[in-house]
């Protein structure tokens, strides 16, 4: 298998794991997020490396490297509007979340006035013993 195709490759798969980590922010499933995320700093080093070697092959084989670049940019610009989805999603997420903390707080404090005002301040002390 080629260097350029073993690069288109691991881009796709970059793409597919990124779907699936959007899929997972958008189901909060978080331990399926956190796997893909590591999945994609695995697949990193093997980007580098793939890349080096197409450098290597287009080179060798004499093929407009322009081109095969624009391609690989193209794919990239992709990979980058996927993450920034992603990222966005995140943060919407991570919003609701504090805003709901928040709520939380609130309805806690509330709780505690409420507990105040109708609890007795002293527990009861048995005044006979019959």
């Amino acid at each position: 298998m080629s260097a350029d195709h073993q690069l288109q490759e691991a881009y796709q798969e970059w793409r597919r794991v990124a779907e699936a980590e959007g899929e997972a922010i958008r189901t909060r499933n978080w331990v399926l997020v956190a796997d893909c995320q590591e999945a994609l700093q695995q697949l990193q080093p093997v980007i580098l490396h793939q890349t080096q070697q197409a450098h290597a092959e287009w080179k060798r084989l004499g093929q407009d490297r322009a081109a095969k670049e624009d391609t690989v940019r193209a794919l990239v610009s992709e990979l980058i509007g996927i993450e920034s989805r992603n990222n966005a999603l995140l943060k919407d997420m991570q919003q609701a979340a504090q805003a709901h903390m928040g709520q939380l707080g609130q309805a806690g404090r509330m709780l505690r006035q409420v507990k105040r005002l109708y609890a007795p301040s002293h527990p009861a002390v048995w005044t006979s013993f019959s």
